[in-house]
């Protein structure tokens, strides 16, 4: 059978202008295609809207077998997979969204040839269904899409991706190819290891936008500052905010000032997320006023700006978000308006969201008392408590109670059930055989029929665990109300058939072992994470304070070679005041450039100079405009003197 070591890059260009229509490749596609057409494990970095999705999709067309897809985007993938059947690319995806006998016949359809693509998210490596067929499955390419995410210095970590290379060892170590947006050289090592892609080739293209004018303000007057952006620059935007809150108010005052603008985040429902979402596309809503909820998986190529109300929590997030600009190549801006309180902000969100290991074993102990679960034991089955009464018993906020649920789930010691509105948890008590036989003997008839099309839609999982079922498909499977479904359900735990647990606990985990008298919790890896966290704010904040050519910071920051000034970003324009200077300021100006001419970190400089740390940052800055400093290092704010300064000095 042919395999994709088989086909020439010729075939793979002309196969794209046979079906995406595309005249050339974008930069980085023919490199990452000629080494998998080798035979080769590839890395692939590329710019956000820099044509990834191509470098899977093509080999999917080339090769016989299918291309399986590797994507934490659940909520994207049907969108993706309706594209490509529009095309007519055999594509389909296999996630938590559906039932259990929709993910066999798939599975099935997928042995048997039927698919070019399966899109499927890495927590399905680790089910019984998966490993049972993977050997069985002609997978041409495996396909790692948002791989910065089994780095946990990428900036969402999803542990499942650490099943990929015993994945790939059932699969029968097909061709590999990982793809990411934003990674650093540490992320691209730790893809490379983590992955075990030892002897990959890495290609990594085109983190400089030179479309993008790229601006920081730091300014207390936000509101006259965007409404200076939305004025001058004509098309469509996306304005990031921290909060819920703030995109609500954002969007207020963008429609009172007679601009057409919509609020984005998770705190609406999923069917005014896409109304808004469509109308922006459409351009019937000019701006977008989101937080980070909105996004990833939008291809609106005539984006004029993205402006940025505060820092986010990462140098990563924010070149993702604000590369959203300008896709298609035309001039486009990239504004983030700073002042020094944001720091305050973000600190306290890591603060919020990283436990200490004492505070993870609280919240542990919280739920299990809440859930009235004495030491040494455990409960029959799934534990439901109200997230409010763990948040009252411990004192901590919202997301740190989440995050330590998660970092308990990561070691182990349970199991975080999802919480959705239409799946409830069921377990059979007895085998399916006695099910049957329980079907066949009970005289109503209607209740056999229940019990039957039950039987068909589960997955056979939910006979030694429990399985989330999905009450919309038992109702039309069934033919039942949702009442009359739940009391059918009631009915047969009661008959001792199963265990039922409806949707609606606010938090539901399934114990692993019986609880503990004091959890024991990793806790370098509780304080690495938080370390991590911290490191990449710093980064975040460099940026905004930083002196030196905006798009330098950036090529530097991902590990590409830069010009000193590019000679279109704020810095390298002058946009900003001068720091006016008085003869006071004499003395601190002369110990800051003493400071740099003894090569001492700017770290270090707050314990020798008597003197707010923003009033340093306008001395440097002045310094600099006024050729008395030089940056050295724009990651980490390192400057040295001038001559002009020794001079002087």
């Amino acid at each position: 059978m042919p395999s994709l070591s088989s086909h020439s890059i010729e075939e793979a260009h002309r196969a794209m202008q046979r079906r995406w229509g595309h005249e050339a490749f974008r930069p980085g596609q023919e490199a990452v295609l000629e080494s998998l057409l080798e035979g080769q494990d590839v890395l692939g970095v590329m710019p956000t809207g820099g044509g990834k999705s191509l470098c899977y999709q093509l080999p999917a067309v080339l090769a016989d077998g299918f291309v399986l897809v590797v994507s934490p985007l659940i909520a994207l993938m049907q969108d993706q997979v309706e594209a490509l059947q529009a095309q007519g690319i055999a594509a389909t995806f296999i996630n938590s969204t559906l039932p259990g006998y929709k993910v066999e016949q798939r599975w099935t359809n997928a042995e048997y040839g039927q698919y070019d693509l399966v899109y499927m998210a890495p927590e399905r490596f680790s089910t019984e269904v998966f490993q049972a067929r993977a050997e069985r499955l002609d997978v041409s390419l495996v396909a790692v899409d948002e791989a910065h995410c089994v780095s946990e210095w990428g900036h969402h970590f999803r542990p499942d991706y650490l099943e990929i290379p015993d994945a790939r060892e059932h699969l029968g170590m097909p061709p590999t190819v990982a793809l990411t947006a934003t990674a650093t050289p540490t992320v691209r090592q730790d893809i490379l290891e983590l992955l075990a892609l030892p002897d990959a080739v890495e290609v990594v293209r085109g983190f400089d936008r030179p479309n993008i004018t790229w601006s920081v303000f730091r300014t207390d007057q936000k509101w006259a500052r965007l409404r200076a952006v939305v004025d001058a620059v004509p098309g469509t935007g996306i304005v990031y905010v921290p909060t819920r809150r703030d995109a609500d108010r954002w969007q207020k005052r963008l429609d009172a000032h007679g601009v057409t603008a919509a609020g984005y985040h998770g705190g609406l429902g999923a069917e005014t997320r896409e109304r808004r979402q469509q109308a922006w596309i459409d351009d019937d809503v000019r701006v977008m006023v989101a937080t980070n909820a909105f996004g990833m998986g939008i291809d609106k190529p005539d984006v004029r700006f993205v402006v940025h109300m505060a820092p986010p929590s990462s140098l990563e997030g924010y070149y993702q978000e604000a590369g959203r600009a300008g896709r298609d190549g035309e001039k486009a801006h990239a504004v983030l308006l700073y002042q020094p309180t944001d720091a305050d902000t973000q600190t306290a969100l890591i603060e919020a969201s990283h436990p200490t290991a004492e505070e993870v074993r609280m919240v542990y102990d919280a739920v299990c008392s809440v859930g009235q679960v004495p030491v040494g034991s455990e409960p029959d089955g799934p534990l439901a408590v109200r997230l409010d009464a763990v948040l009252k018993t411990t004192g901590f906020s919202r997301t740190k109670v989440r995050t330590a649920v998660d970092l308990v789930d990561r070691q182990g010691a349970w199991t975080r059930l999802p919480r959705r509105k239409h799946f409830g948890l069921l377990r059979f008590s007895t085998s399916a055989r006695e099910a049957r036989e329980y079907a066949d003997a009970v005289g109503n008839r209607a209740l056999a029929k229940f019990v039957r099309t039950l039987l068909r839609t589960i997955h056979a999982d939910a006979f030694g665990k429990w399985w989330p079922l999905d009450l919309r498909a038992v109702e039309r499977r069934a033919d039942l109300s949702r009442d009359r479904l739940r009391a059918g359900l009631r009915y047969l735990e009661g008959q001792g058939l199963l265990h039922w647990r409806p949707p609606g606990a606010a938090l539901q985990v399934e114990l692993s072992f019986p609880r503990a008298s004091k959890l024991p919790v990793d806790d370098q890896s509780v304080q690495s994470a938080r370390q991590r966290a911290e490191t990449r704010l710093q980064y975040m904040l460099r940026y905004a304070r930083s002196v030196a050519c905006r798009r330098r910071v950036l090529r530097t920051y991902f590990g590409e070679e830069a010009d000193q000034q590019c000679g279109a970003c704020d810095v390298c324009l002058g946009r900003h005041q001068p720091t006016a200077i008085t003869p006071e300021d004499e003395p601190l100006l002369r110990r800051i450039l003493e400071q740099a001419a003894a090569s001492v970190p700017r770290e270090e400089w707050r314990g020798e100079l008597s003197a707010p740390p923003h009033r340093i940052e306008e001395l440097v800055e002045w310094l600099v405009e006024e050729d008395y400093l030089a940056v050295k290092n724009p990651l980490d704010g390192a400057v040295r003197v001038t001559e002009k300064a020794e001079n002087w000095l």
